[in-house]
């Protein structure tokens, strides 16, 4: 072994010490920058597709409202005590934002035969209070659906007063047909559905709710949804926020509805504390300043087929 080989001098340490930290710190800033924007974009493409869905659905809901309700031929909303409701509500600023300011959110409830849930397995006739039902694929019926309203084919409104049978089920109904229905006539039960956005826990990012009236209670559609506005086309022209309500049996004048969802999604990097700033959307005003969310808005028009032209 030589004895006059010689090591690294201190400032060779130094300097090699200095050099890894600037590469590591390097790397770590790249990592981190690389794993946000992953991220970012993981929860963009999940808040799009899941307020897209949703107004996939709320459009198709709207669009049908008053399909069961509204007579066809007539376009009233057909004259007996089982529904009487206008089958478009509007509630136009009556729900909390999710900053918890008051009276800011939009709601919306429609009417309308939703559920499939069989066909005629023979004719009925005008005056009957019974006909024979088949059920849909996967559809069992029982005393659960006494109590129900349902629609056949949209021409006739009744409540299921008992079901008996175990298929093809005995329907009787009130109040009697109201004309002569043939066999595979479609039956669909009547659903109230509402939608609203609202915060379920303390803390936690807003929802878009949707309750059928089924006793399954509020579901959530979209998460991330921060703010639910519609405006509505009347049949004089009108275009307002707040129509005013029709008593029935005249079908309310909304021949339109446009829906504007906005979701938000909040950036990963803690260090982004100002990205974008709530809009301004329908009658509600703009967010007072910037944080971190990225935000982005759908809107819709749905033209409602079953009020009229």
């Amino acid at each position: 072994m030589k004895m006059n080989e010689k090591g690294f001098t201190l400032p060779e340490l130094l300097i090699g010490m200095a050099i890894t930290l600037v590469v590591t710190a390097a790397g770590y800033t790249f990592f981190n920058n690389t794993f946000n924007f992953s991220m970012l974009h993981s929860r963009t493409a999940e808040m799009q597709r899941e307020s897209r869905v949703a107004l996939d659905i709320m459009s198709r809901e709207i669009r049908n409202a008053g399909f069961g309700i509204v007579e066809p031929l007539t376009g009233v909303i057909q004259g007996n005590p089982v529904v009487t409701a206008s089958p478009v509500q509007t509630f136009n600023n009556v729900d909390p934002d999710p900053s918890g300011v008051a009276n800011k959110l939009d709601r919306i409830t429609v009417i309308e035969g939703l559920e499939n849930i069989g066909s005629l397995s023979a004719a009925a006739v005008q005056g009957a209070a019974t006909f024979t039902l088949t059920a849909s694929p996967g559809v069992t019926l029982g005393p659960s659906l006494e109590g129900n309203t349902i629609t056949i084919e949209g021409f006739y409104t009744g409540t299921v007063v008992t079901v008996a049978g175990t298929g093809p089920y005995t329907i009787t109904v009130t109040p009697a047909l109201n004309r002569n229905y043939t066999m595979l006539n479609a039956v669909l039960l009547i659903r109230t559905i509402t939608y609203r956005v609202a915060v379920p826990t303390p803390g936690a990012e807003p929802v878009l709710y949707r309750n059928a009236g089924d006793g399954n209670g509020d579901q959530v559609i979209a998460s991330g949804i921060e703010d639910l506005q519609f405006a509505y086309l009347l049949n004089d022209g009108t275009e307002t926020n707040a129509p005013a309500a029709a008593a029935p049996p005249t079908v309310p004048a909304i021949r339109a509805v446009r829906i504007s969802l906005l979701a938000r999604s909040r950036d990963p990097n803690a260090s982004s504390a100002r990205i974008s700033t709530r809009p301004a959307l329908e009658d509600h005003e703009a967010g007072a300043a910037a944080d971190g969310y990225h935000r982005r808005l759908f809107t819709k028009v749905v033209e409602v087929r079953n009020l009229g032209l």
